[in-house]
């Protein structure tokens, strides 16, 4: 038996998704260890469950950092969500030179992204970094490094040589000259996403999915 007394993850089963006695839910520890579990009872302030089955972890042998300018508050958030949905491991907040919106509420994005994995069944709660300045974390990111902007190469030309990548998506009004010329001095590869000039959250969206998913 095991006994939750997390208040969010009380109101969350008993209010939002009206999870009742006898019904299966999934418990997570986030870190990639799960279980079904049957809801055996409902207090004021704790719940009681019993486990089903252990479930396996999910392997993955490919890992996505998504390295995202600050957009407005909304679209920032809406990117968080989605792009945890889809796939991403890892994201790092960045301020470029072109970045219009500096303020963030990183307690909010951390609980964001935690609702977001519990959606989509995440095992595992991707890591959100602390907001990066661009120009230092450009000569430090790992693993394969794609830099989206309408310039690049098309997708087609992409080959995947490494199993971390590493995804740049610029701000509102795109990448600043002097940091595209940068992204090329690092010798990085620039990609667009087709013809259609994509909003900053729908371009980290698309990225991240075919980082993960296609290539």
């Amino acid at each position: 038996m095991i006994e939750c007394l997390n208040t969010e993850i009380i109101h969350q089963i008993k209010d939002v998704l009206k999870i009742k006695i006898g019904e299966e839910v999934v418990l997570g520890d986030g870190l990639g260890r799960a279980a079904v579990a049957t809801l055996k009872q409902i207090n004021k302030k704790s719940l009681d469950f019993s486990i089903v089955t252990i479930l396996p972890t999910k392997k993955d042998d490919k890992r996505v950092i998504l390295y995202a300018a600050l957009l407005k508050r909304d679209n920032f958030e809406w990117l968080l969500q989605k792009a945890v949905e889809v796939g991403v491991d890892e994201i790092v907040p960045l301020v470029s030179e072109r970045t219009v919106k500096i303020g963030f509420n990183e307690k909010r994005w951390q609980k964001i992204i935690k609702e977001a994995s519990e959606q989509s069944q995440r095992h595992i709660v991707p890591i959100l970094r602390s907001v990066q300045n661009f120009k230092e974390v450009l000569k430090i990111a790992k693993g394969e490094v794609w830099f989206f902007d309408p310039a690049g190469d098309h997708l087609d030309k992409v080959r995947i040589k490494d199993k971390c990548i590493s995804i740049f998506i610029g701000p509102e009004g795109g990448w600043s000259e002097n940091e595209i010329q940068m992204a090329k001095d690092q010798k990085v590869k620039l990609i667009n996403l087709g013809d259609n000039i994509l909003r900053g959250e729908t371009a980290g969206i698309v990225a991240t999915y075919l980082a993960k998913n296609i290539f």
